[in-house]
């Protein structure tokens, strides 16, 4: 069952608590559904069903819709710096939706996100893709970097506010280095196609 691959990672305060559902069965017919994206596509059929209790308010259910079957995809349930917040990563489609009014949520731009990286000191939530990386703070979606890589972005280390790490250039057919800003996103290095 894919719900068997899915990490918690819980580092950040929460107004909720979180669980997936091993199958449509346990969903109580009397808590109300929401559909993650809100129209799902033929193809989306498949993902998980995770049941959200806010510590003040009704508890609801989440089918999120599968985005990969890729075992190097993201998969998980994580806090995000917001306490009303949970990013629910299925298949490298990440979700950020707003446990006390779940109609309020945001799908991320990178597809598929490989890698989900929670840094509490600077109160940041990052999503590595193949191409590019996204921050989440307190106030939601904060930037994306540039692209980094042709295919494949790999971290080495966060330094104060500073993230070193190299991602593919296919023309050297080479790892290149770069850094970003973990305050603005901005990078320098990398590598990326022209065009």
């Amino acid at each position: 069952m894919y719900s068997h691959h899915i990490r918690f990672n819980f580092v950040f305060p929460r107004n909720y608590e979180a669980k997936v559902l091993e199958s449509y069965s346990l969903v109580n017919p009397l808590e109300e559904l929401y559909h993650f994206p809100a129209m799902v596509e033929e193809g989306d059929r498949s993902g998980i069903y995770v049941r959200v209790t806010p510590h003040e308010g009704k508890p609801w259910i989440g089918f999120f819709a599968l985005g990969f079957e890729s075992e190097h995809a993201a998969r998980g349930l994580y806090s995000c710096p917001s306490p009303d917040f949970l990013s629910v990563v299925v298949g490298g489609y990440a979700y950020l939706v707003n446990v006390l009014n779940p109609q309020q949520w945001i799908q991320l731009e990178q597809r598929p996100v490989m890698d989900v990286r929670p840094i509490p000191e600077f109160k940041l939530l990052l999503f590595v893709g193949a191409t590019t990386i996204s921050a989440v703070g307190e106030t939601g979606w904060l930037w994306t970097t540039g692209r980094l890589s042709w295919e494949g972005i790999t971290i080495s280390e966060i330094k104060q506010h500073v993230l070193s790490g190299s991602g593919w250039d296919a023309l050297k057919d080479e790892e290149v280095p770069f850094e970003v800003d973990l305050t603005t996103g901005r990078h320098t290095g990398g590598a990326r196609p022209a065009g």
